[in-house]
């Protein structure tokens, strides 16, 4: 006879919803942004067991992030150090509660994409736009499938149409694993930063790994040809297939200075530093 599935309960949705939490946040100079909207979709026959109480477990989901929050910004080390893991100790800024507070939902998976026991959560950032490089705010979408072999994740980044009719074709895709278990981010603009970032360092796409990877490790861009350019902006370097592209050096000021552009061929395997590695691949804009 199959082994029978387990069917997630209120307390293992609390801790995928709490793993959510921290994988999706972004730090400001003075407080940290978190994830405002959950989604939280179950097998329809796992949803049909708790359709009665749903309310109750929003209601309670809902004081349970408060709770986090609160408790992790009372005391990090309380958290299992996980927020350390996101941002160095001394530059984590306290996570803010959203002034109008916490929207999740519970709903049954009506297109097929989950098993039984599996869990699917969709956790949504209104991110502010960068000053320092211009353009409209974005939202960051992180969509999250645990089963019994772990989580896998991708993260999007959403312009608002009215963003001076923004082309938000996929340009290609990263894909990788890091302490938070397996991404893939779709790359939708012609221009994008990877690295451990921080309170001052806007980045792209956040990896939570060894301090080996820098807060901006490297950066890619396409041109309007369609080729794209990897450049090196670390301290510890980054390779392409094995081979070192030109790094970064410091100038007479101690400051890093970005690295020569190196094309970069899909598909591609890029290491950072030893610590990460991710595959790269392009895609056609049709």
């Amino acid at each position: 006879m199959g082994q029978t599935v387990k069917a997630p309960d209120g307390l293992s949705i609390w801790n995928a919803m709490r793993e959510e939490l921290m994988l999706n946040l972004y730090p400001l100079p003075y407080t940290t942004l978190p994830p405002t909207i959950f989604y939280v979709y179950l097998h329809p026959a796992d949803f049909d067991r708790i359709e009665g109480i749903v309310h109750e477990l929003v209601a309670q989901l809902q004081r349970k992030l408060n709770d986090e929050v609160r408790k992790i910004n009372q005391g990090r080390e309380k958290s299992g150090g996980m927020l350390s893991r996101l941002i160095a100790q001394e530059e984590a800024p306290p996570i803010a509660v959203p002034p109008g507070g916490w929207e999740v939902h519970v709903n049954a998976d009506r297109n097929g994409t989950l098993q039984p026991g599996h869990l699917g959560i969709d956790s949504t950032l209104p991110l502010p736009a960068p000053l320092e490089f211009g353009g409209p705010a974005t939202t960051r979408i992180v969509k999250s499938v645990l089963t019994e072999t772990g989580r896998s994740s991708t993260t999007i980044e959403v312009v608002p149409a009215s963003a001076a009719n923004a082309d938000l074709r996929e340009r290609a895709t990263l894909i990788y694993d890091d302490d938070q278990g397996h991404h893939t981010f779709s790359m939708r603009k012609e221009t994008l930063s990877v690295g451990r970032g921080g309170s001052s360092v806007w980045i792209d796409v956040q990896v939570i790994t060894s301090p080996q990877v820098s807060r901006e490790h490297f950066r890619l861009r396409r041109d309007r040809s369609g080729r794209f350019f990897i450049q090196d902006v670390s301290s510890w370097g980054t390779s392409v297939n094995d081979v070192r592209i030109p790094a970064a050096v410091k100038g007479p000021d101690g400051v890093l200075r970005p690295g020569a552009e190196h094309e970069l061929v899909s598909p591609a395997r890029i290491d950072l530093a030893g610590a990460l590695v991710m595959l790269f691949e392009a895609k056609p804009l049709t």
